[in-house]
């Protein structure tokens, strides 16, 4: 089983987001869910990303960064949307990082280093307007060229958080395609390398 750090959406520590990680807890994994944005809760993406602007994204990525800083390694570090950025970082940086799992947002305008012995997963709504065309391909490219297994995963419609039971875009069904799809990753990436 693996130790897995999610890191929330720009709408804070939800219900949704808890739920999220019980569903990873109860397969048997640990799960830290660090809350960065302090106990703030959003109902909207918008009024979530006018306080992740207010107080500064390298604020926001510090603050997240302390609330780890006393994990052991080996870490699968997910997150959703704004959240992945903090993965996305933490895969590509953080020498504990085993695996990386990003939801809804995730890329780079250009190709990026990357450790070679992490994985990645990058799970997106074909039509969601958050992700720029062309950065998860980029930063899937990236991964695979540093030695790593890269996967990206793409989905009908244009819901962005599709996969949280509290946001009115939930999609159960898809939801249920992407969780099964991430736990073959922690099986079959994560968990054969591990002792």
């Amino acid at each position: 089983m693996a130790d897995l750090v999610l890191f929330h959406s720009a709408l804070g520590l939800t219900e949704g987001m808890s739920q999220l990680a019980a569903q990873f807890s109860d397969a048997g994994h640990a799960v830290h869910t660090p809350d960065y944005y302090d106990g703030h809760v959003f109902d909207s993406v918008e009024a979530g990303i006018a306080y992740r602007d207010g107080v500064g994204f390298p604020e926001l990525a510090k603050k997240a960064a302390s609330l780890i800083a006393d994990l052991e390694g080996p870490l699968v570090f997910g997150g959703w949307s704004l959240g992945a950025a903090m993965a996305q970082s933490m895969g590509k940086r953080d020498p504990r990082a085993v695996g990386a799992l990003l939801f809804h947002a995730g890329g780079v305008p250009k190709k990026t280093s990357w450790q070679a012995g992490v994985p990645l997963q990058i799970h997106y709504a074909i039509g969601d307007e958050w992700i720029d065309a062309g950065a998860p391909e980029l930063l899937v490219a990236s991964v695979a060229e540093a030695g790593a297994s890269a996967a990206q995963f793409v989905y009908p419609g244009d819901a962005h958080l599709f996969t949280d039971p509290s946001a009115p875009e939930y999609d159960e069904d898809l939801a249920c395609l992407l969780m099964a799809r991430v736990q073959s990753f922690l099986a079959e990436e994560v968990d054969r390398d591990r002792p």
